[in-house]
């Protein structure tokens, strides 16, 4: 059995370093004739670099039985490297870059079959600099340029409790029903992470409050650092080593 996991976890390797979309294809076929407790053996057999490789490039629009079993540690390190397979539009685009994050996040977070994953994905992301800031793009917009819509009642609900000035939620289903928030709506993402991890929501708050800039102008210091950052990260001869003074040009 533990041959016929290396076999396997070695060929959709191979296949990512070629073709990372047929890697991902051919994981959803595996895992037809695998239990999950084989998978996330395959999956634990994978470096960092071919998990983010592979989930970069599957369809984002349909479910991965790869990031249902990636635990919240690995979600973290691929949402650290990730910046890396940004394309020269995405990292050179404000309105681009908030999108894709967005769908990329939307994708790991949602697909999670329980609020207890979902809660510990959202926890691990804040514990790094890097993770919690892409994290934060989606949203950058919104909290620093106000909140949007015509609807003054709307707008009320987005009030923040504390400031009255940046987006904010009681209650995120009941905001998403009485608003018809669907889930390609940031306002809708930011609603979930309230309720699912209220810290983490205010950590995303308190980081764009600090950076004290045009939030156009956030977004593309930080493209520039979270793909910096990615670099050094995968250069590391420990993946899941910690890099020292990140976001420093923030001080």
């Amino acid at each position: 059995m533990n041959s016929l996991i290396e076999i396997t976890a070695a060929e959709i390797q191979e296949l990512a370093n070629v073709e990372p979309k047929q890697a991902s294809k051919r994981f959803e076929l595996i895992a037809t004739s695998m239990s999950d407790d084989q998978l996330v053996e395959v999956i634990e057999k994978m470096d960092i670099v071919t998990l983010t490789q592979i989930n970069s490039q599957h369809d984002i629009s349909c479910p991965s039985i790869m990031s249902e079993l990636m635990t919240p540690e690995q979600i973290r390190d691929i949402v650290c490297q990730q910046p890396l397979y940004w394309e020269e539009k995405i990292k050179s685009n404000a309105e681009e870059l908030m999108q894709h994050t967005f769908d990329f996040m939307t994708y790991l977070i949602r697909i999670q079959d329980n609020e207890e994953k979902q809660t510990a994905i959202l926890e691990c992301l804040a514990e790094d600099p890097a993770a919690l800031f892409y994290l934060s793009i989606p949203f950058i917009e919104l909290i620093l340029g106000g909140s949007s819509g015509d609807d003054d009642e709307i707008n009320d609900t987005f009030d923040d409790e504390a400031d009255e000035e940046t987006v904010g939620y009681s209650d995120w289903q009941a905001d998403e029903e009485a608003h018809s928030l669907s889930i390609d709506d940031p306002r809708s993402l930011l609603a979930l992470i309230r309720d699912r991890a209220p810290n983490v929501e205010k950590a995303i708050k308190n980081m764009l409050r600090n950076t004290g800039s045009d939030w156009q102008l956030i977004i593309s210091q930080f493209a520039s650092e979270l793909v910096i950052q990615a670099k050094e990260k995968n250069q590391v001869t420990d993946e899941y080593a910690e890099v020292d003074d990140m976001f420093s040009f923030l001080d």
